[in-house]
């Protein structure tokens, strides 16, 4: 029998795998909320005892799965145009800014291991932008990566007038 797509189709467009994938989610999501949320307190809330409330409640569960919703869009094209490694950077910084915000913000006490942590992350994060500028440095060619985008050097005088070699 032949379908008329294939199921690794929708790994080439972020909304086709999102609608692969949500329904999978949701799923597991209610499994787990019917397992551990206290759901007898769930009658003692404030969330959903007048409309106003549950309008309101409504609202922000929209609002908060809009953000999600485009959070993943973003990091699934942001995935496909550079690499995975870009996102695990991004993530290692954003817990650099959290501890900074809990500090500064919140005041919470910067103890040795916070310090600790943060001086590995800044560390990792240079480690990280040296090697990918002394790469960067290395190669005087046009470089084609799979994602279609490309990469050139400043070229010497002499260098302009001869053919230009892709990788």
């Amino acid at each position: 029998m032949i379908f008329p797509f294939s199921p690794f189709q929708g790994l080439k467009n972020p909304l086709t795998l999102m609608s692969y994938v949500t329904p999978i989610m949701a799923i597991a999501t209610a499994l787990l909320s019917l397992v551990l949320d206290p759901w007898p307190d769930f009658t003692r809330t404030d969330y959903f005892n007048s409309s106003w409330n549950i309008a309101r409640s409504f609202s922000l569960m929209f609002f908060g799965g809009t953000l999600a919703f485009f959070m993943v869009l973003t990091e699934y094209i942001l995935v496909s145009v550079t690499s995975a490694m870009t996102i695990t950077i991004a993530g290692v910084v954003k817990e650099a800014v959290t501890i900074l915000v809990a500090v500064f913000y919140f005041h919470d006490e910067f103890t040795w291991l916070k310090g600790a942590g943060l001086a590995t992350i800044m560390l990792g994060v240079s480690l990280f932008n040296w090697y990918k500028y002394q790469k960067l440095q290395k190669s005087k060619t046009v470089v084609v990566s799979p994602t279609k985008y490309l990469i050139q050097d400043e070229f010497d005088d002499e260098e302009e007038n001869s053919p230009i070699r892709v990788q």
